[in-house]
């Protein structure tokens, strides 16, 4: 909520001023649709917040504002018997995930997530093992023939080994027997050497979309003047390879009864981090496959828990750590059900996606220091989409007037939470503010903060 303004931004998301055309002008006076630019929250320090009650700075995990370590509700849980866990379409000590094992003031110091992971040894930890945010090579040998072996039980993506017998050797595991599990996809594991899980498409069959790429175009200085967009069909994931990969319902299904076996209960932190992935390349057609990733893979955890004793024994809590410059049309689900009838739902994307981030490409033209255009304005030099192109996908990222695909980053415009199993605790913070090295911070009406959401998940674990 820091620096929040429901004027400038808008009380909610819905805000109707976000929907207004480029000719017509707000219903209130103050609102700014490039107010939600300014500002925007980092992956890193939102999760952090969530998992430890504490604020940190952008690209700071595990830490407060001083860069101290401070312990998270994961390792809480392990410290007081129960079991902890996080997985994730991502690499596993990607941001969001990370936050929850590691403490580092860099999200990218690969050695000190590393040292966090191995100091944390989380009871479950499953996502994709691929560039620095994943485990150390000598803790994963460890963990085949070394000390480690006696309690992890490693696992990885295998050409050998189909999706549906993935998770065969953990059957007889048990948390309380010591038993812990690591889970590597992607990366080195797989032939195509992806960083994320398999997208699955808004029709569900992981194959054949807009492979989004495009070029900077520059003038005889180098200087960016533009962006050329060079689209080709291409699946994310080779398909031979998908026959290796369980869906992400699947992972959680798993964790579940893993966990589930633990007497003293859990704490699970589940990330279908392929959105935020999706958003950042204005890919909807990825994104809404994702969407339908986690639709499912929570339906999996409310049906566990509606198997194991209900919401009076369990809790949950779903929301995202950022927003993304998001917009949907009026006539958007006109538009999704057409491509599906058509068979043409890879168009949901359009095919002059860049996956340029145009705000990036600006301030290397020095555009952030121009201001004799606004910074709409100036998106739009960079963005690739048509008119045209917009009114067929019923959607646009960035605000109104950027260009389809004028903006690919995060906004500060508050997200959506649910809650099941908390005991009204969220609603006793609504517009509550609250104090960050004895400073404090006004609420906002209608809202609660990461800092509450932490609170209130840990007065459900610990009965507080």
């Amino acid at each position: 909520m820091v620096l929040w303004d429901d004027a400038r931004g808008g009380q909610f998301p819905w805000d109707p001023n976000y929907f207004i055309s480029e000719d017509q002008t707000p219903s209130n006076p103050a609102f700014d649709p490039e107010y939600i630019m300014q500002h925007a929250i980092d992956s890193a320090n939102s999760a952090s917040c969530f998992a430890t009650g504490v604020k940190a700075g952008v690209n700071q995990m595990g830490v407060d504002l001083y860069e101290r370590p401070v312990r998270s509700i994961l390792e809480d849980a392990q410290s007081c018997g129960k079991s902890g866990g996080i997985m994730t379409s991502v690499p596993i000590l990607h941001a969001t995930p990370g936050a929850f094992v590691t403490h580092t003031n860099y999200r990218k110091n690969k050695h000190q997530l590393q040292d966090g992971f191995r100091e944390t040894e989380p009871t479950w930890a499953m996502g994709t093992c691929a560039s620095r945010y994943q485990p150390s090579e000598e803790m994963k040998q460890s963990m085949i023939n070394g000390t480690l072996s006696q309690t992890y039980t490693f696992l990885h993506q295998d050409p050998n080994v189909l999706a549906e017998n993935f998770y065969d050797p953990i059957k007889d595991k048990h948390p309380d027997h010591g038993h812990k599990v690591l889970a590597c996809f992607g990366g080195e594991y797989s032939a195509s050497g992806q960083q994320n899980m398999p997208y699955r498409g808004l029709d569900s069959t992981y194959l054949g979309r807009w492979c989004s790429k495009g070029s900077v175009d520059t003038d005889e200085d180098d200087v960016p003047t533009g962006v050329t967009p060079e689209a080709e069909i291409c699946d994310h994931w080779p398909e031979e390879e998908l026959k290796t990969v369980p869906v992400m319902k699947e992972h959680v299904k798993e964790a579940l009864e893993f966990l589930g076996k633990d007497k003293d209960g859990f704490f699970l932190m589940y990330e279908q981090g392929d959105i935020d992935w999706a958003a950042h390349a204005d890919h909807l057609d990825d994104l809404l496959g994702a969407m339908l990733d986690i639709d499912d893979s929570v339906q999996e955890i409310m049906d566990w828990i509606d198997a194991n004793g209900g919401y009076e024994k369990n809790a949950l809590y779903v929301t995202a750590d950022h927003d993304h410059y998001l917009t949907l049309l009026p006539h958007f689900p006109e538009v999704v059900a057409n491509m599906i009838i058509d068979g043409m739902t890879h168009n949901m994307t359009p095919e002059s996606n860049s996956n340029v981030n145009a705000w990036d490409a600006a301030i290397q033209a020095g555009r952030h220091e121009d201001d004799s255009k606004s910074q709409t304005e100036h998106l739009k030099d960079f963005s690739t989409w048509t008119e045209q192109e917009i009114q067929n996908v019923g959607h646009f990222f960035g605000p109104v007037g950027s260009g389809g695909n004028g903006w690919g980053s995060h906004s500060t415009r508050p997200v959506l939470l649910y809650s099941g199993g908390d005991d009204e605790c969220l609603d006793s913070f609504i517009g509550k503010g609250y104090r960050v090295l004895g400073r404090e911070v006004e609420g906002s009406p209608g809202k609660v903060d990461q800092v509450h959401v932490h609170g209130c998940m840990m007065r459900q674990l610990f009965a507080l």
